[in-house]
Parts: C-alpha cells; structure tokens; sequence
C-alpha cells in the first residue's frame, strides 16, 4: 500500500527548481480549428441557414469557405469577414472528377484541419478529394435527397452528422451525430410590426394568413395549399408564400399562378419572392404550413428537420405538417394539425379546424413552450464544433477550459529523468489541479529526489509504495488519493510540452464528454538506428491527423496507428468514474495494461485520440532493451484477450518463422511474392525516413527494426498464451 507524505507549502525562494508564479492562473485558448467549409449552393436555403447560425455562434473556427456554385450566398459569408472561394461544378456526373482533383490538390496544399461538406452534394465532391489528400472529413446532411446513395457518400468520410434523426437513419453508421438548427437566435417581430410588414409586401390583413418560407420548389408542395383554398375549410384563408425562385425550376412560379387563377384562387395568393429575414416576420401569420411532400415527387422524400416549423413555433403560431418525420415529434400533437400526406383536401380540413382564433392562440402558446426546451445556437454549435474536432484528431481545439484536473505519475528508478518532468508538469499545473508521483519502491535516489521537489513546489504529492506493483499498481494508487473527477497519466522519462495539460483538459471538457483521451507522442531519435525504430516502430502524430490512402491500408493490414481505444500510458486522460466502472488499470499486466484499460473503457463510453502537444518519449536505445520491451507488450496482447490484436500477433509471428524458410526453399514465385509483401511492410517506415537525415543509412536498419519488433513479439506472444492457458487451468 502506498504511505503518503506530507506536502508542505513553504514560500518558494529564488533557488527552487519552480517558481509558483509559474503555476497557470489564468484561462488559457487552444489553437483554434482551421476548417474549410464546402457549400454546394449560392443560395440561402435551409442548409446554408443551419451554416451560419452555428457558426455565428462559435469562436472555436477559423473558417474559409469553398463554394461550388457562384451566387447571393457569396455576399452573405463575405459580409461576416470569412474568406469565400468558388469551385465551379456542373450538374453531370461527367463534370465532377475534375473539381475532386482540384480539390485534393488545394487541401494538399492548404492542410486544413478539417473540412466540412455541407450537404450530399458537396459530399460528393469533398469525400474523394479529402481522402486523397489525406484530410479529416465531415459530411453534414440535411434531408433525403439521394437517400440510396448516403450510406456509400459517408463511407468517404470521417464523421457524419445530420439535422435529425430521420435524416441518419439511412447513413448506415453507428457513430453519427445530430446537430439540429437551434432555436432562432434573434426574436420575431412583435405582431403589429410584422403584420405591417407583410402589408407592405402585398399580403393583405386578416386573421387568416396561412405563410410558407420555402423557395418554389414543386416537392415543397406549394401546389396544394393553393388547391386546399379552394376546398371546404380553405375558405377566407390567404397563402403568403415567401421565398424566391428555385434555379432548378425557373418555371414553377408561372405554373402555381397559373393553377391560381384556374381554381378561382389568384386573389388569395401571394408569392413574395425572396424576403430577408423573412423569419422574423412569422409572428404576422396565422398558421404555416410545411407541406414537404413524402412521395418522392421531384425531389427529397420528406422534410428533414423543418427550421421554419420551428420558427413558427418559437412566434406561438400553430403549424400544419405532414406527419412521420421530426415536425410531428417536436409539435407532440399540440402545437398544430399534422396530416397524413400532402392532400389537399388534409391541409384544407386543418386550416378548418385553425379556423378558431381560441384553437390557434392554444396550440401556438404550447408551441412557444416546446421551442423554448429546443437547443440554442451556442449548444448545438458547441457539437458541431466537438465532431469536428475529434475527427481532425485535436479535441478541445479552440476552447478555454477551467476544471480542476489531477495528474498522476507512476516512477521507479527514475533518479536522472524525476526532476525534469515533475518541473514541467507542474509548471503546467492551476491552482485547483495538483500532481501526485508515486514512487513504486525505487531501488536508486529516486524518493530523495522527490522529497526534495515537494518542498519547494506546493502543489506535488508524493506517494511511496513500500512494494514494486507494476506501473498499473503504481497509477491505480494515485488515481486513489487523487481529488478531481479529471485524471491525466504521463510516464517518467518523457518530455512534456507545455500545453500538455491544457490540451488534454479541453479534450475532456468537450460537448460530448468523451470518457478516454489518448494523447499522441513523438519518439527521440538521435542516431541512425533511433531514426529506424521510430520510423518503423511507432506511429507519428502528423501522420495520424493527415494521412493518405496508402497509408489507412498500411495501418489497416499491419496496424502502428493511434488508436483512440488503445492509448498509451506514456500520454493518457480519462475521468474517474470510467477508471471505476474497468475496475481500475489490470495490475496482473506489467505491459500492454494502457491498451487493455482503453479497450476495456471503449466497450462502454467514447474515447477519442488527440494530437496537440505530444510528449517526446525517451525510446530504448539498444536492441536487447528494444526486444525486451516488444516481448513484455507481445505477453500483454496474450493475456489481455483483446480478439483483433491476437490475430493480428499470431499472423505476425507466423510470418517472422516462415518467411525466412519460404525465401529459401520456396519456387521463384514464392519468393517474389515473400519479397512482394515484405516491401510492402516496410513501406510506410522507408517513406517516413527519406524525411530526416542519413535516409540511406537509417532506411538500410529499417528491416533489422521491424525483425526486432515482430520476432521478439511472437516471443512474448507465445509465452503469453501459454502463461493464460495455465491460469485458466
């Protein structure tokens, strides 16, 4: 068991090896998130509506904007100071290879963070090129359209998030993420303003003003309120449609005049045109109506969110919906009249029942008191902003967060490396965080040391284990004494960044509470066979947040990726309640007990990885250490269980016995195949070292690391089965 020591806070004098003064007091900002927005459209419709409130709502971004199409929407994001460029792309299948690869090329060379492909058709120009350039990606959808092609369209990307749940039901992905429109921002117009508002624009007073805030699109299903007025229950009712023409349909406003005046009804409508902020003048109306047909009719099969629907009842007007989609769910049979589809003869028979003054002031009174429940803007960006960030690997990006945070690091016989590493992290720490080293029964100066540091830095705790346990032992004490519900874990040995700390407390403050955060490091290489190991041993950061198709296949077929569910103790966060519900770090593993306490989390919360600020970790530099340290996680992958990665050591440890036979007993075409699929492994690490110095000679030590890796892997593996294989007897 752990025996404490006291922690005394004397005044820190000019000698100490901190000075408090250098402990963080004052909120600190991560690095914003670099995001290249894609917009199909040049009009501003309901998806691009969606766009601006979230972002006008954050200042997590640093957004540029790609549009696909020139048009009014250009002026509307230049007005808010962001950069806009134009792609062109045509309607044919036949003019969208090229802006993919014009596309890629400017990712290439841009390197966004991210980028966000507002709509299925900028997905189908972002998914390929991303992938291409090896950028993060995210697919926002916001309705129906082209329902069979989404499941593959989101195959190209990172992340997917959509306006409703419908929306996603077809994406086909368990890791997608609801982002709806908030609850307007601004407040509608008191209803004398708006009514006058609405005179202005032809439509005249009355208190049966049925409104639409829709383009002239025919799936929109205009058609039928204009042929509902002519029906029983449609008498004295006035439809005010505002929205501008459709550039897909430039014939629809003629068409809806036309079967006006055909119906007898011209004089009762009104089509507006485009109106700005049209929303604010909801409050003039008596009823809405979305009307979005489910058929399939010339276009999205059924509203995806319906933000007008939403506005009406954030003004107390009632509204009439078709049913079985997200407007049913939010008015709950209250707020309006829901119909079955859009017939006519339905929307008449409700605007019969809306009639009653006393029946609308009802249902749009609860209308006002659902809106009010919906999320505001700054949740719903908060979100956006949390997908984002996690699928460009950097969590917390552009956040300021103050929660206190606990940092636990396990030592043993670590005199030389102690001070440097306690110095940093506790010039790291606020005021409310503290640093709590647990010295696991050192054999060298290691405890002097430590004693040594806790009298000058006020903040560090230093327990003594009078047993060695393991590193799992070690950290499980810690995290025992430690006060805060956030834990960060590091290793001796490591150099700690500043920003560290910070970069793994926002990650962990994230709208989405992830349980696991799995911080990346970068390995210390020196010589020529240091420069081998880390490129052939371990993954890197800046490959991991930007990687290109052949290296995911790389990573796929032999693994060496970051892997949010298989952290690394050397840069480690998580809250304490996940640590409670595993049952803490395995202490039966003296390696590989990170990667089964990541898996163990995973199977029931999130974990995600991040990239900011990694810790430079001190390798092994000689073979037999190296060997050592590859058998002990080779025993670990055995006795953890964990099915994908036994799979992945037993095709390795077959390869490292019969590859060799093969090369020497095999026919010409054994060979080459042998030769085939060992250039193969070995070719993401000989791409990674033409980058640093003495390429040839560090690429020629390429193979001998890997050989070390996986021979003493298969080692360690086989001891490990053998070893569970006994206990389970």
């Amino acid at each position: 068991m752990p025996r404490d020591r006291a922690r005394p806070c004397p005044p820190v004098g000019p000698g100490a090896v901190l000075d408090a003064s250098a402990s963080g007091s004052s909120s600190h900002r991560s690095a914003p998130l670099r995001v290249l927005v894609v917009a199909p459209h040049a009009v501003h419709g309901g998806q691009e509506e969606w766009l601006l409130q979230l972002l006008d709502a954050t200042d997590r971004l640093d957004v540029r904007v790609l549009l696909l199409q020139d048009g009014p929407l250009r002026e509307v994001l230049e007005d808010r100071g962001l950069p806009v460029d134009v792609l062109p792309v045509g309607r044919r299948p036949v003019d969208v290879p090229l802006p993919v690869a014009r596309l890629a090329m400017r990712l290439r060379r841009d390197r966004p963070d991210v980028v966000l492909a507002n709509g299925v058709k900028a997905q189908v120009v972002v998914g390929p090129a991303a992938r291409i350039a090896g950028v993060p990606s995210v697919f926002a959808r916001h309705d129906h359209a082209l329902d069979r092609l989404v499941p593959r369209l989101s195959r190209w990307a990172d992340r997917v998030v959509g306006t409703s749940e419908e929306v996603l039901s077809s994406v086909g992905r368990t890791d997608s993420v609801v982002v709806p429109p908030p609850r307007p921002a601004q407040p509608p117009l008191d209803r004398p303003a708006a009514v006058a508002e609405l005179r202005a624009l032809g439509i005249p007073a009355g208190d049966r003003v049925l409104g639409m805030l829709t383009r002239l699109v025919s799936s929109k299903g205009v058609e039928d309120a204009v042929r509902a007025l002519a029906l029983t229950g449609g008498e004295g009712w006035v439809l005010a449609v505002l929205g501008g023409d459709a550039p897909t349909e430039p014939g629809e406003r003629e068409r809806l005049l036309t079967l006006a005046e055909h119906l007898g009804v011209a004089d009762r409508v009104r089509l507006t045109g485009f109106v700005p902020q049209a929303a604010r003048l909801v409050s003039g109306l008596d009823a809405l109506a979305v009307l979005t047909r489910t058929d399939g009719i010339a276009g999205p099969v059924g509203e995806g969110f319906g933000m007008t629907a939403l506005e009406a009842m954030t003004a107390g007007v009632p509204v009439v919906a078709v049913g079985g989609g997200p407007i049913e769910r939010r008015l709950a049979g209250q707020a309006g009249v829901v119909v079955a589809s859009a017939d006519p003869a339905a929307v008449a028979a409700s605007l019969g029942v809306l009639a009653d003054p006393a029946t609308r002031k009802r249902m749009g009174d609860r209308g006002r008191e659902l809106a009010a429940l919906h999320p505001d803007a700054a949740s719903t960006a908060a979100v956006l902003c949390a997908v984002l960030a996690e699928a460009a690997r950097r969590p917390g990006a552009g956040l300021s967060d103050d929660q206190p945070i606990s940092v636990v690091v396990p030592v043993y016989d670590e005199g030389a490396g102690v001070t440097p590493v306690v110095s940093a992290l506790h010039a790291q720490l606020r005021p409310s965080d503290e640093l709590i080293v647990v010295d696991d029964a050192s054999r060298d100066d290691t405890r002097a040391r430590l004693d040594r540091l806790a009298e000058v830095l006020p903040q560090l705790t230093v327990l003594t284990r009078t047993r060695n346990g393991g590193a799992s032992a070690a950290r499980n004490s810690g995290i025992t004494r430690a006060s805060h519900p956030l834990i960060a874990c590091t290793d001796a040995g490591n150099d700690v960044p500043s920003g560290w700390l910070q970069g793994m407390r926002t990650a962990l403050s994230e709208s989405t509470r992830p349980d696991l955060v799995a911080g990346a490091y970068r390995v210390h290489a020196d010589s020529a066979w240091e420069r081998a190991m880390a490129a052939a041993l371990y993954p890197h950061p800046d490959d991991v947040r930007q990687h290109g198709p052949l290296q995911t296949l790389s990573w796929r077929v032999f693994g060496g990726a970051f892997s949010p569910d298989r952290p690394s103790g050397r840069s480690l966060a998580f809250r304490r309640s996940a640590w409670e519900r595993v049952g803490g770090f395995r202490e039966d593993l003296r390696t590989a007990e990170d990667t089964a306490f990541g898996l163990a989390v995973a199977q029931q919360g999130r974990c995600v990885t991040q990239t900011d600020a990694p810790v430079v970790w001190r390798q092994r530099t000689d073979l037999h250490a190296t060997a050592r340290m590859f058998a002990g996680y080779g025993r670990g992958d055995a006795l953890q269980g964990e099915r994908v990665v036994m799979v992945r050591n037993s095709i390795r440890a077959t390869a490292a016995l019969v590859a060799p036979a093969l090369l020497l007993v095999g026919g010409r075409t054994t060979r080459a195949a042998v030769v085939a699929a060992g250039a193969a492994y070995a070719g993401l690490p000989m791409w990674r070292v033409r980058r640093g110095p003495q390429p040839v000679r560090t690429a020629a030590l390429v193979p001998l690391a890997l050989a070390t890796q996986d021979l003493s892997k298969a080692y360690g593996f086989t001891r490990g089965l053998l070893e569970a294989r006994r206990r389970r007897q």
